[in-house]
């Protein structure tokens, strides 16, 4: 038997999948319609250059080509197998790909985990036969690939009608639907978008949206992603991509769905109920820039304006309309994505005077009237001005139907848009639709309402625009060998719950301000720890079986002089008795200062993307205002601040009513310090919550009132 090569390192098998120049179909059928005979019939009608390889037991030709009995019949290299087999054969064949040394498979088969029962195990032999081959494998379940640039289509979807053809471009489409992602495809060709891959991941038993994202951000081919989720895997392979394609200049466009999961999730605390797993994506993805949409529609019109590689400097737009009506539309969609319309000073009025007729508006938006049909210059001479203008950073243009003199507005437009290299965008509403057709030939986007218009800018804007990604360093005053010794007396008693006295030595480890405070079991030691600490203080239960102490009224506050601490501490353990815990203490705190602004700052491991701390509006409104923020920890200052005043209640931080701003610069610091406390314990902390936190007017810093902590579950 012929000897053939042992497999390449993953980053050569991930190129032979993406851009495979051989590629074998085990299975082919001879019936070009049929599932498993369409991969060689598009391969064959596309044009693909590199050798088509029909693997059938059965035939010695399928569809006019060579037919082989098995891959070990076949001379040569082979990149690809597409593996158009019954799910109990897959496993077996990808097996018998890695004894060939072919290192990438697509799996067409469904009937495995996403059916349940006997499909289960056979997606378990399937992972054995991967990690045994060392074949990587999109799919199973998948609908396979196209890429466009090779011409190379090792899939059966049914997007590729008999009329088709395939518009290249830099755009890489990922979809975990399969026929959702073929509708999504077939769209975006219609509308002239170029696609340079579009990949279907199925099951994702291999190879996951996250680590084709970071292929694909390396490819030559690509220019922007787009990604449909149903879920995610890999959550921190996908942030690291997402880092790539930032130093890159790659924009990566995401529409996720399940965002109500969030809200019918029972927590048992309320960081839990905060960081929710949508709230957890939405946080994530935000953090590290990628760009997510509500939908295909959405998606699809920003990857028109990403797909010409052009950036935006600023937020300035010029809008020029056929319609003043237009333009007012134009700028009210614009604010609501946060694209400035600003009127023009006088003197750059004067001059877009000049071009435009006399009843025009020359402020911004610019409404050249309808005057522009019969006179379609006006187009042009208004054009360069607003091109010339130092104070736009980006140029919208409405019209509607004018079909008759289309041509000569198309090569107005053209003419501005290859003279500059700022974002550039046309509304054409109504008509015949040829004209937008012909402008995104052109390369220039082109709508047909503004806001699609103003949406797909606001985003431009947002990834040019965008903040450095995260790169905190570890505060050099924490010390996490007493956090983690408080941890070790917890797990040594057997216990997953710490209780508040605990909880608060945990974060002062890691050089969180907390209130003083001192456990009692008596009232009458209880007595003596107030007068110790000195003014009003609260009395609550301690217990690590006690969570939420105010839930069974074992809270008492503003409590001055031993007597008033030794009735409270008294009526706490006796309530503590009626309700069976028996192991109950109280805990003394000297009182903070009224009139803070309370905040929560919470951290919990997240399945997919592991520790990650979340903010907002605390204490009894946490839940009933639902305004939050979460962040993939750690995080630095800088990173925490933007979380605060991105909460929408952030004007709260201000002056207010003749309060003071408060200190929102040591909050970021809390955040900061807690966000590490979740990283660096990450494999014992299961969740924390410091709620309220309490932030002091500017220079009086944030304290830290309450806290409870979780551990992972034991052994």
């Amino acid at each position: 038997m012929q000897q053939h090569a042992a497999h390449p390192r993953t980053d050569d098998a991930l190129n032979s999948l993406l851009h495979p120049r051989s590629i074998a179909i085990l299975g082919a059928s001879d019936t070009p319609t049929k599932l498993s005979g369409r991969p060689v019939d598009y391969l064959k009608r596309f044009g693909f250059a590199g050798r088509i390889l029909p693997v059938n037991a059965k035939r010695d030709q399928v569809q006019g080509l060579t037919a082989y009995r098995s891959v070990d019949d076949i001379d040569g290299d082979i990149d690809l197998a597409m593996i158009m087999l019954s799910a109990e054969q897959s496993a077996d064949a990808v097996r018998a790909c890695g004894r060939r040394g072919i290192p990438a498979a697509i799996l067409g088969a469904s009937g495995f985990a996403e059916v349940g029962g006997r499909g289960v195990e056979l997606q378990e032999d399937l992972k054995a036969a991967i990690a045994e081959s060392g074949v990587r494998v999109l799919g199973p379940n998948c609908l396979g690939m196209i890429a466009s640039h090779e011409r190379a289509l090792p899939t059966f979807t049914s997007a590729l009608d008999e009329d088709a053809d395939l518009v290249e471009g830099p755009i890489a489409f990922l979809s975990q639907s399969g026929a959702f992602g073929g509708f999504v495809f077939n769209a975006a060709q219609n509308l002239r978008i170029g696609i340079s891959h579009y990949l279907n991941t199925g099951n994702e038993v291999d190879l996951s949206v996250a680590e084709l994202v970071d292929g694909l951000v390396r490819s030559d081919d690509t220019e922007v992603i787009l990604a449909y989720l149903e879920g995610v895997t890999g959550g921190r392979r996908l942030l690291d991509a997402a880092r790539e394609a930032h130093e890159r200049d790659k924009p990566i466009i995401a529409v996720k769905v399940g965002r109500s999961e969030a809200g019918a999730r029972a927590a048992q605390s309320h960081t839990a109920s905060l960081a929710g797993e949508d709230a957890v994506f939405d946080g994530a993805i935000s953090q590290y820039g990628i760009l997510r949409v509500d939908g295909p529609e959405s998606m699809l019109e920003a990857a028109q304006i990403f797909s010409t590689g052009r950036r935006a400097a600023g937020r300035r737009l010029t809008s020029l309309s056929v319609s003043g009506g237009a333009g007012a539309l134009m700028a009210d969609s614009a604010a609501a994505h946060g694209i400035e319309v600003r009127a023009w000073d006088e003197e750059w009025q004067r001059t877009m005077a000049a071009a435009i007729p006399v009843y025009g508006s020359p402020r911004n938006p610019v409404d050249l009237t309808g005057s522009l049909i019969a006179e379609p210059d006006i187009l042009r001479r208004s054009l360069k001005v607003a091109v010339e203008h130092p104070g736009t950073d980006m140029i919208a243009v409405l019209l509607g139907c004018a079909d008759n003199c289309a041509d000569t507005l198309i090569e107005a437009l053209d003419e501005a848009y290859r003279s500059t290299d700022r974002p550039f965008v046309v509304v054409w509403t109504g008509g015949s639709g040829r004209p937008r057709t012909r402008l995104r030939e052109l390369g220039i986007p082109c709508y047909t309402d503004p806001a699609q218009a103003a949406r797909a800018l606001g985003l431009l804007a947002d990834f040019s625009l965008r903040p450095a990604l995260p790169a905190p360093v570890r505060p050099a005053d924490v010390d996490t060998e007493a956090a983690r010794a408080v941890l070790s007396r917890a797990r040594a008693e057997g216990r997953t719950q710490l209780d508040e006295y605990e909880s608060t030595q945990l974060i002062a480890a890691y050089g969180v301000r907390t209130a003083a405070s001192r456990p009692a079991t008596t009232p009458d030691e209880a007595a003596a720890v107030a007068e110790e600490l000195g003014g009003p203080v609260a009395v609550k239960l301690l217990s690590e079986r006690i969570g939420h102490k105010s839930d069974i009224g074992g809270v008492r506050l503003g409590l001055d002089g031993a007597d008033a601490v030794r009735e409270a501490a008294d009526d706490v353990l006796r309530i503590a008795r009626e309700a069976g815990v028996d192991d109950a203490r109280v805990l003394v705190q000297r009182m903070a200062d009224g009139g803070g602004t309370e905040l929560i700052v919470g951290v919990k491991n997240d399945p997919v993307f592991g520790p990650v701390v979340v903010t907002g509006l605390g204490g009894i409104l946490v839940e009933a205002l639902a305004d939050s923020r979460v962040a993939v920890a750690p995080v630095d200052p800088v990173g925490a601040r933007r979380m605060l005043l991105s909460l929408r209640g952030s004007r709260l931080f201000g002056e207010v009513r003749g309060k003071p701003a408060r200190d929102v610069e040591a909050a970021a610091d809390t955040i900061a310090r807690l966000s590490w406390l979740a990283a660096d314990l990450a494999d014992e902390l299961a969740e924390l919550d410091v709620n309220p936190l309490l932030l002091g007017a500017a220079g009086e810093g944030a304290l830290a009132v309450d806290a409870l902590a979780h551990l992972t579950p034991l052994n």
